[in-house]
């Protein structure tokens, strides 16, 4: 979820009947104190319909949001499983609009802005407030990983080979070649499309359980009981490193690679390891495909989707990834192209559409 700097409308639109009566059963009334408490790359917006301790979120979808439905049996499912997503209070699924339960503004996000990252912030402040999330994803993997069998929604999907290797094709194309100008031949390189293909095999090969598959600060929110996921509508059975990489290399806070190092330490007592080695071996690698995403995702959202919010990560993002390279040491390919296309400046956003 991201609560800065969509081009949205700031004013609730009409709501439909079966909403109204909602919001009316959990004591709103007319005229509606609505404000935008965020709102997602994809299309999705967040009202906060009245004030806290009272107030609740609606969400307004688009129509052609194909994770509609998913959202609502996967938010159930996982509710029920005693993961903290949540709750619904109904929804108006021909209009896409749901009633939840408000989780509050903090999340992980501002907390560290509040202990000064991104930047030369205080590390120690830092450590302490992503140690709840290590908790967080220790228990959703735990949970949520159970859980899968039961729902099908869960388990339909699978982070396995072809995705991996999209996530590399999308960097390919909406960071490198239409953000920085490369030209496509330039990242058809065998050399580089063969280290690619290795690095998707390596976590392919990674033990299963359920990804959030968008594990970041921004999409965790921190309430005097623990942290609460958001956005989770993406969920699937992958790799167990992933969402520790999301964590981890989240270029909206741009950890230190020390400081990564010692909460990587913190989660294997939390979940332990044969290989400490290894494990780190393995992280890196799925740190290295998720920052890949995440660069594909801001070109793609900045050029494409109209959103120029997203387009000041990709200078950061490329830094995060170059360092995640020397730490990893043997990409030299995929090394050779982020050094060039650091060497450059992202173009100017286009305002043509496009298919993600």
């Amino acid at each position: 979820m991201v609560n800065e700097r969509s081009p949205i409308s700031s004013t609730l639109p009409p709501l439909p009947t079966k909403i109204e009566g909602i919001l009316s059963s959990l004591g709103h009334s007319i005229p509606w104190r609505a404000e935008v408490a965020g709102s997602a790359g994809s299309g999705r917006t967040y009202w906060r319909i009245g004030t806290a301790p009272d107030s609740h979120i609606l969400l307004q979808s688009h129509p052609a949001d194909a994770d509609y439905d998913r959202f609502l049996s996967v938010t159930r499912h996982l509710r029920e499983t005693g993961l903290k997503v949540p709750g619904i209070f109904g929804s108006d699924d021909e209009n896409r609009l749901v009633v939840l339960e408000d989780l509050g503004s903090t999340l992980l996000l501002s907390q560290a802005r509040a202990a000064g990252f991104p930047g030369n912030g205080d590390a120690a402040k830092l450590e302490a407030v992503y140690l709840p999330a290590l908790e967080a994803l220790a228990t959703w993997q735990d949970l949520g990983t159970r859980a899968i069998p039961a729902c099908r929604e869960l388990s339909d999907r699978v982070f396995d080979l072809g995705p991996l290797l999209w996530e590399s094709s999308y960097f390919a194309r909406r960071c490198a070649e239409e953000s920085f100008g490369l030209p496509p031949e330039r990242l058809a390189e065998p050399a580089l499309l063969s280290e690619l293909a290795h690095l998707a095999l390596r976590v392919e090969a990674h033990p299963r359980v359920l990804m959030h598959r968008d594990f970041q600060s921004q999409n965790l929110l921190s309430r005097p009981d623990g942290i609460w996921f958001v956005d989770y509508q993406g969920a699937r059975s992958g790799s167990s490193w992933y969402d520790l990489g999301s964590l981890l290399w989240d270029p909206y806070v741009a950890l230190p690679m020390d400081l990564r190092r010692r909460l990587f330490q913190k989660w294997m007592e939390l979940v332990p390891v044969s290989s400490a080695e290894q494990a780190w071996r393995d992280l890196l690698d799925a740190a290295l495909q998720r920052v890949m995403q995440a660069l594909g995702a801001y070109g793609f959202l900045s050029r494409r989707k109209g959103l120029p919010w997203f387009g000041q990560f990709l200078v950061p993002g490329l830094s995060i990834l170059a360092e995640t390279l020397a730490e990893h040491g043997a990409m030299p390919a995929l090394t050779a192209l982020v050094d060039e296309l650091r060497l450059l400046e992202p173009g100017i956003a286009a305002s043509s559409p496009g298919a993600s």
